[in-house]
């Protein structure tokens, strides 16, 4: 189960937020955000755990707990949430040690490329 923790204290590492999850069950990834370029934190991270009941569980006890003066914010993720794909990609890095290839978006020239149809019913080109 994918876990949302917001209001991260500065400076607050994965090794840390790994900890404060596995008190509540198996944690099998946990990954403080960074921003890419400066590698600044961003205040949020992602921890997977494996075991439903125990990620309820640990959402409920760490929700709103005091740590270094920030009230952490604790919820569940699922497929279509906000962050839902940014904590897969996190995620998969922090597992597999690599990054994926980066995604096209409608501005790039590959998805102009590749024939779709573009504002006005106009193919790319």
């Amino acid at each position: 189960m994918q876990i949302y923790v917001g209001n991260l204290p500065p400076e607050f590492s994965d090794e840390e937020l790994r900890k404060l999850f596995e008190a509540h069950g198996k944690v099998r990834a946990a990954t403080v955000a960074r921003e890419k370029k400066m590698e600044s934190l961003q205040g949020y991270g992602f921890v997977e755990m494996p075991a439903k009941s125990e990620a309820r569980a640990a959402i409920e006890a760490l929700r709103g707990k005091d740590i270094r003066g920030h009230a952490l914010r604790v919820k569940s993720l699922k497929p279509g949430d906000e962050f839902h794909s940014h904590a897969l990609d996190l995620h998969n890095t922090a597992l597999q040690g690599k990054t994926r290839p980066p995604r096209q978006f409608r501005g790039d020239v590959g998805y102009r490329a590749s024939g779709a149809i573009r504002r006005g019913g106009k193919r790319g080109g």
